[in-house]
C-alpha cells in the first residue's frame, strides 16, 4: 500500500502508460516492411508491390501504397504449417526465432521518449522520467539487451542440424561480438563528453551544447558502420548469404518461425535508428529551440507541430496530384482503376490536412497552459507537460525513420561484402580509428577543464 500511496493517480497513469513504448518497434514493422518495398522498387525503377487489393465501393481497388500485398504475405505466414528437421533439437529449434523477438520488447524500456516531465498536481511537484527504466547505465543495459538477440541466431543454427545453419550461425557469433566492440568504444567519446552513462543525460547535454554528430563526427561514422554490421543488413549480412549458405541460421525455418527472425530484424533496426538518434542527433530535443522555450509558449509550440504535419500532408497531396496528371496521358492499361483509387487518398489528406491547420489555429489562438508557483517556483501544468512530451516524442520518432531510411538505402545501394572483407574492415580499420578517437577525445576533454 505504501508504493500505491507513494505517487498520485495521474503518476500512475502516465507511468503505465508509458510501457506502451514498449510496442514501438513492433508498430514500426509495418512501416519498414512497405518502406523497403517501395524504396526498393523507387532505387531498381519498378513499381514495387501493387498487385493485391481490397474492393471498396465507388473507389474500387485499394492498395495502399503495398499495405494490402504486406498484410497478404503476413497472413499466409501465419497460416503456413510449422514443422521441425528430423534430428532436430526440437526445444531450442523453437525457442531459437522467439529470442530475437522477446528482446525487442526489452530494449525501448531504457531510450529516453521525452524529456523529464515536471508539473503540478495536487500542490505537490510531480516528476516522471522519459524512459520506462530510468536508470543511471541506461547505455549499458540497451547494450546487454541487444546482445542477447545473438543467442537465438546461435541456437537456430546448433539445433537445425544443417551445415548451412550452423556456418550461419557461427559467422553470427563473430560479427555480434566484432562489432558489439566497436559500437563501444565508438560512442566512448560521446560518453567521456556527456560525463554519463544515462541516456536522458546524454540527450540533456546535447541540448545544452551541441548534437553528438556535431562534436563526435568520427565517432558517428564509425557507430552508425558498426551497428549496420550489428544488424545483419547488407552489405554485411553474409551470415545468411544466399550464394554460400543459403539462408543461414535460418534456412531450416519457415512460417511464423521465420516471420519471428523477420520481425526481430526490423525491430532491431528500429531500436538500432532510435539509439543512432538518441546518441547523435540530440534525441528527443528540437533543433535550435530548448525545452523551456516550448513549454513557455506552448500554444504556439503545438500549432508549429501541427502546421509542420499539414505541410506534409500538402506535400502528400502534391505527390498525387503530380502521379495523376501523369498517369491521365499515359497508356497504362488500368489507370482508369489507378486514378479511382487515387480519389480516396485525396480526399483522407484533405481531411486530415485541414484538420491540421484548424487545430493549429486554434491551439495558437486558445491554448495557453496557466503556471503556477510552488514553494516558490513557477512549475508548469499538466497539459503543457503532456504538450512538451508529445512534441518530444514525435521529433525523436521523425529522427529515428530518417535512420530507418538510411538502413534501406545502404542495403539496396552497396553489394555484399565477402566474409573476410567484414571482419577486415571491424577489427583492423573500424576498431582503430575508434580508439584513436576516443584517446584524442579525452585529450581534449582534459585540456579543456574536464575530469
Amino acid at each position: 500500500m505504501d508504493i500505491i500511496e507513494s505517487k498520485t493517480w495521474v503518476e500512475w497513469v502516465i507511468t503505465i502508460a508509458k510501457f506502451a513504448f514498449c510496442f514501438v518497434p513492433v508498430l514500426y514493422i509495418l512501416l519498414l516492411i512497405p518502406m523497403e518495398r517501395r524504396g526498393a522498387g523507387f532505387m531498381q525503377d519498378r513499381q514495387g508491390p501493387n498487385r493485391s487489393y481490397i474492393k471498396i465501393p465507388f473507389f474500387g481497388k485499394i492498395r495502399a501504397f503495398g499495405y494490402v500485398q504486406n498484410m497478404c504475405d503476413g497472413t499466409k505466414l501465419f497460416f503456413k504449417e510449422m514443422f521441425a528437421p528430423t534430428g532436430s533439437k526440437k526445444f531450442l529449434y523453437y525457442v531459437a526465432p522467439a529470442i530475437p523477438f522477446a528482446i525487442v520488447f526489452l530494449s525501448p524500456c531504457v531510450i529516453p521518449w521525452f524529456g523529464p516531465m515536471v508539473f503540478e498536481w495536487g500542490g505537490k511537484v510531480v516528476r516522471i522520467a522519459g524512459p520506462i527504466l530510468d536508470s543511471e547505465v541506461g547505455i549499458l543495459l540497451l547494450f546487454g539487451f541487444s546482445s542477447l538477440s545473438a543467442y537465438g541466431a546461435v541456437l537456430a543454427g546448433l539445433s537445425s542440424r544443417s551445415k548451412y545453419s550452423y556456418l550461419g550461425s557461427l559467422r553470427t557469433t563473430a560479427m555480434t561480438i566484432s562489432y558489439e566492440v566497436c559500437q563501444g568504444l565508438s560512442m566512448m567519446g560521446l560518453l567521456v563528453l556527456a560525463g554519463s552513462f544515462s541516456l536522458t543525460d546524454i540527450v540533456t547535454w546535447q541540448e545544452n551544447h551541441v548534437w553528438g554528430i556535431v562534436a563526435q563526427p568520427v565517432a558517428f561514422f564509425c557507430f552508425l558502420i558498426a551497428t549496420i554490421a550489428e544488424t545483419g543488413r547488407a552489405p554485411f549480412d553474409v551470415a545468411e548469404g544466399e550464394p554460400e549458405l543459403v539462408a543461414g541460421y535460418h534456412t531450416e525455418y519457415g512460417a511464423m518461425q521465420f516471420g519471428l527472425f523477420y520481425m526481430g530484424e526490423y525491430s532491431h533496426i528500429c531500436i538500432s535508428s532510435l539509439l543512432v538518434a538518441t546518441l547523435f542527433l540530440g534525441g528527443y530535443s528540437v533543433p535550435f529551440v530548448s525545452t523551456a522555450t516550448i513549454q513557455t509558449h506552448m500554444g504556439g509550440s503545438l500549432a508549429i507541430l501541427c502546421w509542420v504535419l499539414a505541410f506534409l500532408g500538402l506535400a502528400f497531396l502534391h505527390m498525387i496530384y503530380r502521379y495523376s496528371r501523369k498517369l491521365a496521358v499515359s497508356k497504362q492499361s488500368n489507370k482508369m482503376e489507378i486514378l479511382q483509387e487515387y480519389k480516396l487518398y485525396k480526399m483522407i489528406a484533405w481531411v486530415v490536412t485541414a484538420a491540421f491547420i484548424a487545430a493549429g489555429v486554434c491551439s495558437w489562438l486558445y491554448y495557453n497552459p496557466e503556471y503556477s508557483m510552488v514553494n516558490g517556483v513557477v512549475v508548469n501544468s499538466l497539459g503543457a507537460a503532456l504538450g512538451t512530451a508529445a512534441i518530444h516524442l514525435l521529433v525523436l520518432l521523425a529522427k529515428s525513420v530518417f535512420f530507418c531510411w538510411v538502413w534501406i538505402w545502404v542495403r539496396w545501394t552497396l553489394p555484399r561484402f565477402r566474409y573476410d572483407h567484414v571482419m577486415h574492415l571491424g577489427w583492423k580499420i573500424i576498431l582503430n580509428i575508434a580508439i584513436l578517437n576516443l584517446v584524442v577525445t579525452a585529450v581534449v576533454a582534459k585540456l579543456m577543464g574536464g575530469n
